[in-house]
């Protein structure tokens, strides 16, 4: 059973030691005999990822003059680590789906309360188990597809055709609702040592990578890759013992030192592959939780030529790049000026405005159905 009066004095020591209006953290023990505010929204999330999206979608609510309860596992409150204010967010923690799975008749009439409930991550995993609860069944039910392969149950046809499905990114199976927002950020200059930020993904292709970062090495230019991820799939072993030290690898890292590798980083690296059948899907399908830290946190990307439309990504707020010159690419950034590094992450700032706008329009279009 999870102490929550630990993670509390965590959460406090670790993100929150001068703030004065911490977070509210409540056991899923307390969840029925809690007061729900007028004008509010239950955020469920089931899995233990996808974290990285509550911050954002937090704030859409809070900015349409909603309160907010979060439902989900400890993980999730790392990802508020750059918040400052919760005078309108709740944290309700659960221990594992088994806890869910044995209320969920009290769950149901629970969330009934809420103006809305936004199911954070649909997948055909949970959908047992949203259909026990009931969430299938309710008129406050928004569904989040990640992927639009789970579109083709019937169910969620009805809740179309109310607004009610939104995807990340620009698909014909949702409204775009693109959560990229995760607090308190700081916006820094290019470092006089440029620094590439990545995640290790599986089953994806290093070897574009590795083969332009030996280069590089080769003809002096000074450069850092801080690879993230819960996959080790690039990882010390594959790399040269001459370019080792310019890796620095945090692998299943919490997201409040996620946050901050991003923060020193120059670049974003999405190294999506044309020729990998995995990465078909970041055509036209989903969004990688890396273009959510773009837009967040004003990194220029490099990226796939392929792939950069579907994200709203040009030359003009990113580099773009193919197969055949990756590492002029690289070397660009690296030897990119400060003023046109500036020019990048202002485009990317213009851009982060027009998806925050459309975004919230369609939050709109949902609740007004």
């Amino acid at each position: 059973m999870i102490q929550i009066g630990n993670v509390l004095e965590r959460i406090k020591n670790e993100f929150y030691p001068s703030t004065k209006d911490n977070p509210s953290i409540i056991s899923f023990d307390e969840l029925f005999n809690i007061t729900i505010k007028p004008k509010s929204i239950l955020l469920f999330e089931p899995f233990d990822y996808h974290h990285e999206c509550s911050p954002g979608f937090t704030k859409y609510f809070i900015d349409l003059g909603y309160n907010v309860d979060l439902l989900f596992s400890s993980v999730g409150i790392d990802s508020f680590s750059l918040y400052k204010r919760f005078e309108y967010i709740r944290f309700i923690i659960f221990n594992n789906w088994t806890q869910i799975q044995n209320n969920c008749e009290k769950l149901r009439e629970f969330i009934k309360k809420y103006d809305y409930v936004l199911v954070q991550t649909t997948k055909k995993e949970n959908f047992e188990l949203n259909n026990k609860i009931g969430f299938f069944y309710l008129n406050n039910s928004i569904f989040i597809l990640h992927r639009s392969d789970i579109f083709e149950k019937n169910i969620f046809i009805n809740y179309y055709k109310k607004n009610r499905i939104w995807a990340i990114g620009n698909n014909s199976k949702g409204l775009l609702v693109n959560p990229h927002y995760f607090g308190d950020i700081k916006i820094k200059a290019k470092n006089n040592k440029t620094r590439f930020f990545l995640t290790s993904t599986e089953c994806r292709n290093y070897a574009l990578l590795m083969k332009s970062s030996q280069k590089l090495k080769n003809e002096s230019f000074e450069f850092e890759l801080i690879v993230t991820g819960r996959s080790k799939t690039l990882n010390s072993d594959i790399i040269p013992n001459n370019l080792r030290e310019n890796f620095i690898f945090k692998f299943n890292t919490p997201y409040n030192e996620l946050y901050k590798a991003v923060e020193s980083s120059d670049y974003i690296i999405i190294p999506l592959d044309p020729k990998s059948r995995n990465d078909q899907i970041y055509k036209k399908d989903i969004v990688s939780g890396s273009f959510q830290l773009v837009y967040g946190f004003l990194k220029p990307a490099l990226v796939d030529e392929v792939f950069a439309a579907f994200q709203h990504l040009n030359n003009e707020n990113s580099l773009i790049y193919n197969n055949n010159n990756f590492y002029n690419i690289m070397k660009k950034a690296i030897l990119l000026k400060q003023y046109e590094y500036k020019n990048l992450q202002d485009n990317i700032r213009v851009l982060e405005k027009e998806i925050y706008a459309e975004s919230i329009n369609n939050i709109r279009k949902s609740i007004n159905a």
